[in-house]
């Protein structure tokens, strides 16, 4: 992954279908958490709450993930691990293949985790 500067860039760097999940991921967060700051850190589209990362947006060669920062402390069969030990343990992600199918479970996960807080995600 390219490390942008601006959510244009990296817009238009994605395939047409991607550029739509993530424009449609961006109004989702934005709906479902107003309160959240939207920035560009790592190549990656971040909302930030509380001064802190609180779930992003990340785009790969043939898809797009919604990421959450306290994963581990929601509930939802959509939610996966990384699988890479290196990672942080409290990420999940949710692989967007087709958004319209997801999008009601994607709004109730964001809702939840603006409100669980960064204190109850379990650590090693």
């Amino acid at each position: 992954m390219v490390n942008q500067r601006t959510i244009d860039e990296i817009l238009s760097s994605l395939p047409q279908l991607q550029k739509e999940t993530f424009q449609k991921l961006r109004n989702l967060i934005k709906e479902a958490a107003p309160e959240t700051e939207e920035i560009v850190k790592q190549g990656k589209v971040v909302y930030r709450l509380n001064d802190r990362d609180f779930v992003w947006i990340s785009h790969f060669s043939d898809h797009v993930d919604l990421e959450f920062a306290m994963g581990a402390s929601l509930s939802s069969d959509l939610l996966r691990t990384r699988g890479n030990s290196n990672q942080n343990d409290n990420v999940r992600h949710v692989p967007i293949d087709n958004f319209d199918m997801v999008k009601s479970e994607l709004i109730r996960l964001v809702k939840k985790a603006t409100t669980i807080g960064f204190e109850h995600c379990p650590t090693k």
